[in-house]
């Protein structure tokens, strides 16, 4: 039960997240704005791990934690690209299905199968992220190209493999694979956005929002560590790959967008994947 409450809430953590970071790229470009949040959060990390006492790493922990925070940002980067194509409307729910799918898959083959209750639960979570992340489309003429599925589906994956690699070291480490991820995607992406990045000028960049956003990634990232000290990644993965949830019920919030009839049915499904692991 508690792995399903703390995944629950790094679940909103990384749903509101994408919702103010999405506000915030309005202005400036996606890979500044992701770059800005984990920069402007360094220092909370430090802290926590500072209060923390736990000992330092291996560098086995810092290698699986550097390949969790290059495949996030490569994964994030992918993704932005393709929610300014033509082909968005397909994009996000194949990656958010595909997210899903591969912690469910991985902790499956390295981990002990969970109850059929959690695994029917996961399962059903893989269901409700494709079908939450649903995208009306204005003209119906939608014709899903081959193409933008599989570069949909090459975003969930590394974003899929973020989870399951920032798992690796296990619960023992504690937020130290935090640290280690941070630090490679903040290196890489202050390359990929090094020219705004070097100008520094801050010119486009809506730094309440950026802060906002940095806060309850990283937040969600606390949540889904301390997640996986209480429950199985084949169960706890899934679980957080639902945030597109949580960025629905904000846009319903605050700007009163419609709510589709497979995003209702992906939240409804989303409840029961939830009262199914917690069983």
């Amino acid at each position: 039960m508690i792995a399903v409450v703390l995944g629950a809430l790094a679940a909103l953590g990384w749903g509101a997240a994408d919702f103010l970071g999405g506000r915030a790229s309005r202005s400036a470009s996606a890979v500044s704005v992701v770059t800005l949040a984990q920069i402007v959060t360094l220092p909370l990390v430090a802290v926590c791990l500072a209060v923390g006492g736990i000992a330092f790493p291996t560098p086995v922990t810092f290698l699986w934690s550097a390949a969790a925070g290059l495949s996030g940002l490569a994964g994030l980067v992918l993704l932005y690209r393709l929610l300014a194509a033509e082909g968005a409307a397909v994009a996000v729910p194949v990656a958010a299905m595909v997210t899903a799918l591969v912690p469910l898959v991985i902790g499956l083959v390295v981990e002990n199968a969970p109850s059929p209750l959690a695994l029917v639960g996961g399962c059903c979570a893989v269901g409700a992220a494709f079908l939450v992340s649903m995208v009306a489309r204005e003209d119906r003429r939608g014709v899903f190209v081959l193409r933008t599925m599989g570069l949909s589906a090459l975003s969930g994956l590394l974003l899929g493999l973020q989870l399951a690699f920032i798992a690796a070291p296990g619960p023992v480490a504690g937020l130290w694979p935090l640290a280690g991820a941070r630090l490679a995607s903040v290196a890489c992406g202050a390359v990929i956005a090094g020219g705004a990045l070097r100008r520094g000028s801050g010119v486009g960049v809506r730094w309440r929002l950026v802060l906002a956003a940095g806060l309850l990634d990283t937040g969600g990232f606390g949540f889904y560590l301390f997640a996986l000290g209480h429950g199985l990644l084949s169960v706890v993965g899934p679980l957080v790959a639902l945030a597109p949830a949580a960025t629905l019920g904000l846009a319903l919030a605050i700007d009163r967008e419609r709510l589709g009839r497979c995003q209702m049915a992906g939240l409804l499904l989303g409840a029961g994947a939830l009262i199914l692991t917690s069983l």
